[in-house]
């Protein structure tokens, strides 16, 4: 059985799991409205906080999970200090860590056409 940490992120190629993390997060913290390429999930461990998911708002404590789908937005505020642990599901081909925005970057579709077309503009351009 392999093992990991959150900087090795040494995963077998049959894991489900891509990336995680701990996180420590103080009252009054808030983590801005946001999505992914991959889903992610946040299983709270300990304290509190009102999170927003695909426009619903739950009221997550110890024990709770928010499971987000990959391209759906979600955000935090933390009411009493917390401990979660977050991973990402698979993350497809070409996808991108990391916090996304939407009017900033484009989703996932779009962006793997946007990668299709630079890498196609660039094969191009070394064939001259």
């Amino acid at each position: 059985m392999p093992k990991t940490n959150p900087k090795e992120l040494n995963f077998p190629t049959w894991s489900e799991t891509s990336k995680y993390g701990i996180n420590t997060l103080l009252v009054g913290d808030t983590v801005k409205l946001h999505f992914h390429d991959a889903n992610e999930y946040w299983i709270i461990i300990s304290g509190r906080g009102t999170a927003t998911s695909e426009g619903i708002t739950y009221e997550l404590g110890p024990g709770d999970m928010l499971i987000t789908k990959a391209g759906d937005e979600h955000s935090l505020i933390v009411t009493e200090e917390m401990v979660a642990v977050y991973f990402y599901g698979i993350m497809p081909l070409g996808g991108r860590f990391g916090y996304l925005y939407r009017g900033i970057d484009p989703d996932f579709a779009q962006w793997q056409k946007q990668s299709e077309s630079r890498s196609q503009t660039a094969n191009d351009r070394s064939k001259r």
